[in-house]
């Protein structure tokens, strides 16, 4: 079992820290139920300073002692009088210290100390690995890192332990999402542990654990441990199936490449060793990130009004040849409802949905192939373009909507894609979705990774994530699924994206919806940047039918960029939902190094982790655009089949069941 202690302890009180684990150990063996079973006690972080080589010894003899597996972080230096570092643990039953990892953030929560950082270069997210269990440690805020929760998976990690000592702001709660968002990131367990007092003085209730989907429990108040039965066979049935398996389907050696470059060009100075250096560190990160980006416009509409559309489009029937009557019969009721309040001056940017043309998927049936898609896509100069430019032009307003497309220089290949239209009518620029429902085997459109040499080759890699500087704002699109994968909106933001207009399509589902919902706000939080997500309020069920089915129930969201919500269209059907873009705030939160989290992310600390032989590789159809070589989602089996082989993921004790899952080769 897991207890997950609020109690304040010291690693420089060796006989404080016995007598606090002999009391855990009479609790778990109050609790237990069988002889011999395992428990691991992660502590809360310490702010107490001591050396490094005592405390350790007194952990290690008070491990030993209790027969606990004890975990935690605490302030240690090498030495008596040197500066201190926060530095994570993990002791085995033995006393032995199976795991040591420092951490590489600074103290934004605390507000900077005199303390070093792990300068990330040198960072190695070791996991350890007891009897039960494959276990990671990010102390601090390490854990608002998505990629350094991904390097950590990448080694192996189930559960990933987050010693910290929260405080109370208006982040509080989103460091909590940041929590739950790991775990769903990693499709794994995450356990977070924090004093419920500290000399004196009443902590936020920050204590809990996570898995992919929910919170599990949560401390109520200041009690000392909080008891967790852990089911780890449970995590690895969910990681043997490929919808979940998030460490298998995100396209790792894609994103490599671009962090690999910035590790390259990125300064590798010491770290800072005091607050003031941490001050300056966090300003220099500042000035380097508008420098990437480039120059600003020399002025902005600061503030203005967004409609976000939530359409019920026409399903085009499998096998049709009136798929383009059908799209354009969408595109004019959709256009229609959104008029109905884009003609308000101070409306300048219109969000369309996902398959808001073509029906949920793109065309009824469940096997498409890419000559169903062809017969739906479209290309610079198409019909839509000119119907659409027209509507921001009349409007004055900026478009964004999906679609998908054919390119003249990549035949046979379909995208599913994104495109900005400006006020004037013209396309502003293309996005093409980088993590798509493709690796399934259920839609037969080809991503820029499934033939990344070609793609880079034709386009650039900048082209993975590209950002509009308008007006209005530094704009970009991103598509659905792509909300689940945090190196999508990353991406975007380091290229200066500030409102992200985030096409979608999403079954109402029990086991989904909570999830998606907390990502998308991680995601406008993490990088303090709007998330504007459209999505589709419902279908018909025919082209010429008027009976609607609400499977996709809408809830178009507008979510600000500090994370909270701005509005949700609390319902299926049509509903044009308005909102308001203040850049001005954004831009604030931004000028902060406390609250621009971005800018701390180091790519030269996980670079390597992500151009392992990890994720989804690339290339796998860089052969004929005609034949699909993910039906049946063989190839993230394949995938999900080696990390068990290579002890990446651990094989469930009991697979019973789980072939209901699994999408037949035939589908």
């Amino acid at each position: 079992m897991l207890f997950l202690s609020q109690m304040s302890w010291s690693p420089a009180d060796p006989a404080g820290v016995e007598t606090m684990l002999a009391m855990v150990a009479k609790e778990a063996a109050r609790q237990s139920v069988r002889d011999g079973d395992w428990t691991l006690v992660l502590l809360p972080h310490s702010s107490d300073i001591a050396v490094e080589a005592e405390a350790f010894a007194a952990i290690g003899k008070a491990a030993a002692a209790t027969g606990l597996y004890v975990a935690g972080s605490a302030l240690l230096a090498p030495a008596a009088g040197e500066t201190p570092a926060t530095v994570g643990f993990v002791f085995d039953r033995d006393g032995v210290c199976a795991l040591r990892t420092g951490k590489i953030s600074p103290d934004l929560v605390e507000g900077y100390g005199d303390t070093a950082g792990l300068a990330p270069q040198d960072a190695a997210f070791p996991v350890a690995r007891l009897p039960f269990a494959q276990v990671g440690v990010l102390p601090g805020e390490d854990i608002l890192f998505s990629h350094y929760a991904r390097a950590l998976t990448f080694a192996g990690a189930e559960l990933i332990l987050n010693p910290c000592m929260e405080r109370a702001d208006e982040f509080t709660d989103k460091r909590r999402m940041s929590r739950y968002g790991r775990a769903t990131d990693s499709c794994g367990f995450v356990a977070s542990a924090s004093p419920a007092e500290v000399n004196g003085v009443q902590l936020p209730t920050s204590t809990a654990f996570y898995n992919w989907e929910r919170e599990i429990l949560s401390a109520r108040g200041g009690e000392s441990l909080v008891r967790v039965d852990v089911d780890f066979d449970q995590l690895r049935r969910k990681r043997a199936t490929p919808q979940g398996s998030m460490p298998a389907i995100v396209r790792a050696n894609l994103y490599a490449v671009g962090y690999a470059k910035r590790a390259a060009e990125q300064e590798l100075a010491t770290k800072p060793s005091t607050r003031a250096g941490w001050i300056a560190e966090g300003e220099r990160r500042m000035a380097d990130h508008a420098a990437r980006v480039g120059p600003k416009r020399d002025s902005y509409e600061e503030q203005y009004d967004i409609c976000v559309i939530q359409s019920v489009p026409r399903l085009i029937p499998l096998g049709t040849n009136t798929a383009r009557d059908i799209i354009m019969r969408n595109l004019e009721e959709s256009l229609a409802l959104a008029g109905t309040r884009a003609n308000i001056p101070s409306v300048r940017l219109v969000v369309f949905p996902e398959f808001w043309l073509t029906g949920p998927g793109g065309i009824g049936g469940i096997q498409r192939t890419v000559r169903d898609m062809e017969k739906m896509a479209i290309s610079a100069g198409d019909p839509v373009f000119e119907e659409i430019g027209k509507f921001a032009r009349t409007n004055n307003v900026y478009v964004a909507f999906q679609n998908f497309e054919v390119h003249e220089k990549l035949p046979g290949r379909v995208f599913n894609s994104a495109f900005l239209i400006d006020d004037k009518g013209e396309l502003v620029h293309t996005y093409r979705k980088n993590q798509c429902a493709d690796v399934w085997g259920f839609l037969p459109d080809t991503t820029p990774g499934s033939i990344f040499d070609e793609y880079v080759e034709l386009f650039g890699y900048d082209a993975l994530f590209p950002v509009a500087d308008t007006p209005i704002g530094k704009l970009a699109n991103m598509i659905c699924f792509d909300n689940m994968s945090p190196e999508v909106a990353f991406g975007l933001r380091a290229a200066g994206a500030e409102v992200i207009l985030h096409s979608s399509s999403e079954p109402h589902g029990a086991e989904g919806r909570a999830p998606w919902d907390n990502q998308r706000r991680l995601r406008a939080w993490e990088n303090a940047a709007y998330v504007v997500s459209a999505m589709d309020g419902g279908e018909h069920v025919a082209e010429d039918s008027d009976l609607l089915t609400f499977f996709r129930r809408g809830h178009t969201r507008i979510v600000n960029y500090d994370g909270t919500i701005q509005g949700t269209a609390d319902g299926p059907g049509p509903v044009v939902l308005r909102g308001h873009i203040d850049l001005n705030g954004l831009r604030r939160q931004r000028a902060n190094p406390r609250t621009n989290l971005a800018i701390w992310s180091d790519p030269a600390a996980y670079a390597k982790a992500y151009a392992g032989d990890v994720g989804f590789p690339n290339n796998l159809w860089a052969t004929d655009p005609y034949e699909n070589p993910y039906l049946g989602a063989k190839q993230l089996r394949a995938r999900i089949d080696d990390y068990t082989d290579r002890g990446i993921y651990v094989a469930p004790e009991s697979e019973v069941g789980s072939d209901r899952f699994r999408t037949s080769d035939q589908v």
